[in-house]
């Protein structure tokens, strides 16, 4: 199992403690520290709708122009990696947001 965020992200933790605690073998890829591109965001599109994905609470989301808000697409997410709602997990081949 691998949850994708960001490491000091209370759900992040939360699903971490939770995937430990049942046993699951786990491990984190932290968007700041592993970074993320393309492909992965497109491998997470193929499983997940865009606008499930998109977290449009986010602080970056507000800071975003009008304009880039009516433009945001998977490039936004690569650039902008906060965007994504979290935790994503990756268990049994397939994305999916939270446990």
């Amino acid at each position: 199992m691998i949850i994708y965020g960001i490491k000091n992200c209370d759900k992040v933790r939360a699903a971490m403690k939770q995937a430990q605690t049942d046993d699951n073998e786990v491990r984190l890829h932290d968007f700041r520290v592993n970074g993320i591109d393309a492909d992965l965001v497109k491998a997470m599109l193929q499983d997940i709708e865009f606008k499930h994905l998109l977290n449009k609470r986010s602080t970056t989301w507000k800071q975003l122009s009008a304009s880039e808000q009516v433009a945001a697409d998977s490039q936004t997410l690569v650039s902008h990696p906060t965007l994504i709602k979290r935790p994503v997990v990756f268990v049994d081949g397939q994305y999916r947001i939270g446990l």
